[in-house]
């Protein structure tokens, strides 16, 4: 199993992987296409697909910033979930060295608790800062999740300057970094 990075809409993986972010998020917490492209223009943004072999089975999309990994799409294939599929990717990103952070729905049932309990399972810890989610489109009201980070609790200075930059890069207009 492997990564490959997508750079643009000519990549064979590129529609399904759009589609499957598109089917594993609302639409409140993921971009449209035209702010997706805007985004894979920036180094700091990868767009992976995962693969076995070359056969697309999930997506991982991540931000590398000053030392840190901010993990802001991770899903499978539905018919490929629950095969180890999503601990492995977060052990390939694990292998990077760098402290990983994320953000997940506060848990309030069955699916936000499963959710909490994957990444808990895999050394994620929950930071204690309240948390206010860049914003994709738009308009789009604040929506309040709850940071994961891994190995540890993310100091509030690094949790401070991860903010500052995905509310300057991340969200919706944000500057370009290229």
């Amino acid at each position: 199993m492997h990564f490959e990075r997508i750079k643009d809409t000519q990549n064979r993986y590129f529609d399904g992987a759009y589609r499957l972010c598109e089917s594993s998020f609302p639409t409140e917490e993921r971009r449209d296409i035209g702010e997706l492209l805007r985004v894979m223009k920036n180094d700091d943004y990868h767009f992976c697909v995962l693969l076995e072999g070359d056969e697309l089975c999930g997506i991982v999309l991540y931000w590398e910033i000053e030392g840190m990994i901010y993990l802001e799409h991770l899903a499978t294939l539905p018919e490929k979930r629950c095969s180890g599929l999503g601990a492995a990717a977060l052990e390939l990103l694990k292998q990077e060295g760098k402290m990983i952070i994320l953000e997940i729905e506060p848990p309030q049932d069955e699916l936000t608790e499963r959710r909490l309990g994957f990444y808990s399972r895999n050394g994620f810890v929950r930071a204690p800062y309240r948390h206010i989610q860049a914003k994709y489109h738009d308009g789009d009201p604040d929506v309040e999740l709850v940071i994961l980070s891994y190995p540890e609790v993310i100091g509030k200075e690094d949790y401070d300057r991860f903010y500052t930059y995905m509310q300057r890069y991340v969200g919706f207009g944000g500057e370009d970094k290229i």
